[in-house]
């Protein structure tokens, strides 16, 4: 008898008349499809709030013969507000008794690197625009309707990334613009500490992670106008003529990968007028981190501007994500309490869903300019979004406009 991983008798199955499946189980009780998704669902829960549990627990302080070490490559000091600061950090041990292990989750309290500064440095990997969508969503649910709730796994069948840390160095070499973001001219004081070494050998069920931190290093960072615009034109330049190809590879993915992620450290209006002009909404074979920055940036109101503009021209493909994005950012412009205050969502929900509405029809109006390679995933988006349906059975955009607008771009209604 086969026992799948729920531990349910898969051979014993047959189909009712209502077309459930009933399952033996190896006690000789029945089972339905509904109650073998219900055991499915409580074990996903269980393992959620242990996973929970382990993440909130604490790491445990390293021991004096494990190092964390942490500097600029080059031993540079003197940095620009949005200038690449690249950066090696590594582990060391007078014993070979640890491990390093890249998928850090699978330790107790594992987490990867992190840089902090004083004074305080923003971090790279806010989990703002998380936090801020995640709200924005709720404010689209009207707050008569029954939502159903769901979730998704991940998991790793058989991974590796897990090396042995000694007295020859564990190197690593990054960008600290990966980690934290200075806005301001200063002198910071950054240490870097990470919980990814464990001593605890692969075999071991639970693994305690230890929690290394380095020395601080000493960085002073001014403010040139004059140097980042020289930048922000070197950068764009080079991204122009040498990156706009969809397929590259050797030294030119390298130097794209370099001159993309440089313009968007800069974060200045200019560099963010570059990056907006770059950025198509399409999938590439290699990462810009483009659509990501304009996210992140701390000219918001002047993204949504030039992005609103964007999302209009022939060649922008716009997905759901953008366009969700352009309506949350108007609506944080429109009403900045909106996502700080201890308010309802549903006290919003009106102006979140006049907001979409909007940029869903400045969308609509565009797409009988859209190229052809641009179109269809633009048609998806609009037609996904407008025909947004309220507990009522209203839908966001009535039929008649939506039509019309898919007509004009020669697409059909349905």
């Amino acid at each position: 008898m086969k026992v799948s991983r729920s531990g349910i008798a898969e051979a014993s199955a047959v189909s009712s008349n209502n077309g459930e499946k009933w399952y033996i189980n190896s006690n000789g009780r029945l089972w339905f499809t509904s109650m073998i998704k219900l055991a499915s669902l409580i074990g996903a829960m269980l393992s959620i709030v242990m996973t929970c549990s382990a993440q909130h627990s604490r790491p445990v302080p390293a021991p004096d013969d494990l190092a964390l070490s942490f500097k600029t490559q080059g031993d540079g000091h003197l940095f620009h507000v949005g200038e690449a600061i690249p950066i090696e950090y590594e582990y060391t041990a007078v014993a070979g008794r640890y491990i390093y292990v890249d998928r850090y989750e699978r330790l107790i309290a594992g987490r990867q690197l992190e840089i902090t500064c004083t004074p305080h440095a923003e971090p790279a990997r806010s989990e703002t625009p998380g936090r801020s969508s995640a709200r924005f969503a709720q404010m689209l649910i009207d707050s008569e309707c029954m939502g159903d709730g769901g979730g998704v796994g991940s998991g790793c069948g058989d991974c590796d990334g897990e090396t042995p840390v000694g007295k020859t160095p564990l190197n690593f070499i990054a960008q600290l613009n990966q980690y934290v973001r200075f806005r301001q001219p200063g002198t910071y004081a950054c240490t870097a500490s990470s919980a990814q070494v464990t001593s605890a050998p692969r075999g071991e069920q639970l693994r305690n992670a230890l929690l290394t931190q380095s020395n601080p290093v000493e960085l002073r960072i001014s403010d040139d106008p004059g140097w980042a615009h020289a930048a922000a034109v070197l950068y764009a330049s080079t991204f122009e003529k040498n990156c706009r190809n969809d397929h590259l590879e050797g030294q030119r993915l390298i130097e794209c990968f370099d001159a993309s992620a440089r313009l968007t450290y800069l974060d200045t209006p200019e560099s963010l007028a570059s990056i907006i002009r770059f950025f198509n909404g399409k999938q590439q074979s290699w990462g810009t981190g483009f659509w990501e920055a304009i996210q992140a940036t701390s000219h918001q109101d002047y993204a949504l501007h030039l992005m609103t503009i964007r999302i209009q021209e022939p060649d922008m493909q716009v997905s759901t994500s953008v366009l969700t994005s352009l309506a949350m950012w108007a609506l944080q412009a429109e009403a900045p309490d909106s996502f700080n205050s201890n308010a309802p969502a549903s006290s919003y929900h009106s102006q979140a869903l006049d907001q979409l509405r909007k940029y869903v029809r400045i969308l609509g109006s565009s797409l009988r300019n859209k190229k052809p390679d641009a179109l269809d995933e633009s048609v998806k988006t609009y037609r996904t979004i407008a025909e947004r349906q309220s507990c009522s059975g209203d839908l966001l955009i009535p039929e008649a406009e939506k039509s019309a607008a898919l007509l004009s771009a020669q697409v059909s209604g349905r």
